[in-house]
């Protein structure tokens, strides 16, 4: 009953999203990070995510259907929210030592940072009035 009752007060302050949010926060950093330290590597194609539509795909805000699997042998079918986030890799251009652009990748690190702390506030925040109104009198 416990579990159930958390998993409902949880569900309805929006944590779930948040923890995918700050998951997908997490693996973008370690992208961006990866293209910054391979800014000299020979032939290394930069990495990254869309991360709107894989926000969207985790959180099921989207119009796709995904197939629903009855057993865990089963191949999902459409967007499914267990499949890990697409990483796209861009091509090195003929004439460039890699395709990383170090000003671009400083750019997005910040955002991303940015995007987390944001992120993790709010939902301290979410705790701090789920703590208010469970101490409250």
């Amino acid at each position: 009953m416990e579990n159930k009752l958390s998993k409902i007060i949880f569900d309805k302050i929006g944590v779930p999203n948040y923890q995918k949010y700050l998951d997908l926060s997490s693996v973008r950093h370690k992208l961006v990070s990866s293209n910054v330290a391979n800014v000299a590597t020979p032939g290394y194609e930069a990495k990254d995510i869309k991360f709107e539509e894989e926000f969207k795909r985790a959180t099921s805000q989207n119009e796709h259907l995904a197939g629903v699997t009855t057993d865990s042998r089963h191949i999902p079918l459409g967007q499914h929210t267990d499949r890990p986030p697409e990483i796209l890799e861009q091509r090195v251009a003929p004439d460039d030592l890699n395709s990383v652009d170090i000003d671009r990748e400083m750019s997005n690190l910040a955002q991303n940072e940015l995007r987390y702390t944001i992120a993790a506030r709010l939902l301290q925040r979410k705790f701090d009035g789920l703590r208010t109104a469970i101490t409250s009198k």
